[in-house]
């Protein structure tokens, strides 16, 4: 498929929302650019005191001069910009989480929110709106927690900045992103909205922040982006938001939106528990990195603070199930893209899974160490880079770019007995074969049958984790937590690879690869 087919299969899952504030968005960039046109910052508004039971404190980032984002060390020279780490590192700059840190001084706080203010009229990458939406946050939780030893006019000078970039966010919601972009601007006009008693900023958002909640988060309690990563950070931000709204009580209809919001954030958690395993870290399915959102347990022991109560749930809406017993814990995406419109943090790894033994990682997914477009991002998303089957050397969904995705794969006949799941995808249609995957789970075994109709042409991809010593002996993997054994093989081959738990940071593994034509089924037993 040449370069306008992938626009084309990309662009019309996009929703006509999404088209129309993107060409409205680049005109009015375009314009703004030719006429010199710029921001104002002498908005003001005074902001107020606000309440906040004890929320998560972020990564320690800032030390000195020195920042440390994405496992990369860069020293402040004076600008905002540092497009040469790759757009991430600079957006973590500016959104300045660093404030929440637990070692971050007020003063030191006070010096870089002022060295933001000195510069923001150039700083291009700091007025976006995500970066505005995090940022904003940040601000009134600094500010907030230090308010009684902040001279007045420092905070006046705050205020007059902060609400001025709330009046850019104002006019550019992400409607053209949508998903997560679109939920972080709402909830950054919640805590607007509270901190400066605004009333029509409220109304703004309101509304729109329930309808949004709602549409990403699906029935099993999944965010529809299907990234436990992601997943995490949402969840951080909802119980944010419950924190604010059961703290601080000024507009009608608060309430409401609190218990709803509530009820959202129980049925995240009753997600949350049911995937994660027993060392309470999540399996690194689509776009997920340790390091990043607050890890589940940090999650749990918030919602116990503010008294939402959950239970574990289910994983099945979003295609995840989950296996867990006193031999090991297996984790299974048998789920298509759910976030249609917005898929760039999808990979193509339909039917993919990870497996522990003994608690410790044994098959791993490959897992994400950038979101640089280079060959690396490109096989991270792609089927090779996760353990499933690819044919004819194709992705199973055709992702390309940094964050894009054009035909997707389509999951059907997903059926559930008390120990196997079988599930079909049309990913390979164009090829001309569906894949259908069984996974069959015992005590002591895990077995795997892959079937390829008219007889094509597969490989099977088994990651095996890092620092697990593994052999290959007649066509069979050896290792110390289990043996592999393939029926159907046509060759079996170990190669060396390389995997990331976090970004900027690769380990060298195992991959193994397994040829078949048309069946091969997969035995995993238990050693000891």
């Amino acid at each position: 498929m040449g370069k306008l087919g992938l626009y084309c299969n990309t662009i019309k899952y996009l929703r006509s929302e999404q088209i129309l504030f993107q060409c409205l968005y680049r005109t009015r960039r375009l314009l703004r650019t030719a006429f010199k046109c710029r921001y104002s910052f002498t908005h003001y508004k005074e902001g107020r005191t606000i309440a906040l039971t004890d929320y998560i404190s972020k990564y320690e980032s800032c030390r000195g001069e020195e920042f440390t984002f994405l496992n990369l060390t860069q020293k402040f020279g004076g600008s905002w910009e540092y497009k040469e780490l790759g757009a991430l590192w600079n957006f973590n700059i500016n959104y300045m989480e660093y404030l929440l840190q637990p070692s971050m001084t007020l003063q030191e706080g006070l010096q870089w929110i002022n060295r933001f203010i000195d510069a923001q009229e150039s700083n291009r990458i700091g007025l976006s709106q995500y970066c505005i939406s995090l940022r904003a946050v940040n601000w009134i939780k600094f500010v907030t927690a230090n308010r009684d030893n902040i001279p007045t006019e420092e905070i006046k000078r705050i205020d007059c900045s902060l609400y001025s970039q709330y009046k850019i966010l104002l006019g550019g919601l992400e409607y053209n992103l949508a998903g997560n972009h679109l939920l972080e601007n709402l909830f950054a006009l919640l805590w607007g909205a509270i901190y400066f008693g605004d009333e029509k900023m409220y109304k703004r958002c309101a509304t729109e922040l329930l309808e949004q909640v709602e549409e990403q988060t699906l029935a099993d309690g999944a965010n529809f982006e299907q990234s436990p990563m992601y997943h995490c950070i949402i969840l951080d931000r909802l119980l944010d938001a419950v924190n604010l709204l059961k703290n601080n009580k000024l507009f009608e209809g608060q309430d409401a939106l609190r218990v709803a919001l509530a009820e959202k954030a129980a049925a995240m958690l009753g997600w949350l528990s049911a995937i994660v395993y027993s060392d309470g870290s999540f399996p690194h399915f689509n776009d997920s990195a340790d390091g990043i959102a607050p890890t589940p347990n940090q999650l749990f022991d918030y919602a116990d603070r503010l008294g939402i109560e959950y239970k574990k749930g289910c994983s099945n809406v979003s295609g995840y199930y989950c296996v867990d017993n006193k031999n090991y814990e297996l984790r299974m995406d048998v789920g298509g893209i759910a976030a249609s419109y917005i898929p760039g943090h999808s990979h193509a790894d339909t039917f993919n899974f990870e497996m522990r033994i003994g608690g410790v990682p044994f098959i791993v997914d490959t897992g994400i160490s950038t979101y640089q477009w280079c060959a690396r991002r490109q096989y991270e998303r792609s089927t090779a880079a996760h353990n499933t089957v690819a044919v004819a050397n194709c992705d199973s969904s055709r992702v390309w770019g940094a964050f894009r995705c054009a035909q997707r794969a389509n999951v059907f006949d997903v059926v559930r007995s008390d120990d196997w799941i079988k599930a079909t995808h049309d990913g390979y249609a164009r090829v001309g074969t569906l894949h259908s995957r069984r996974f069959h789970w015992e005590n002591e075994r895990v077995s795997i049958e892959d079937t390829l109709t008219n007889g094509a042409e597969g490989k099977a991809y088994l990651h095996i984790a890092p620092g697990v010593s593994v052999t290959l002996d007649a066509g069979r993997v050896v290792t110390p937590a289990a043996e592999i054994a393939f029926v159907g093989a046509t060759d079996v081959r170990l190669e060396s690879c390389e995997v990331a738990c976090e970004y900027n940071n690769l380990k060298e593994a195992k991959v193994v690869i397994v040829s078949f034509k048309g069946c091969l089924t997969t035995y995993i037993d238990i050693v000891g």
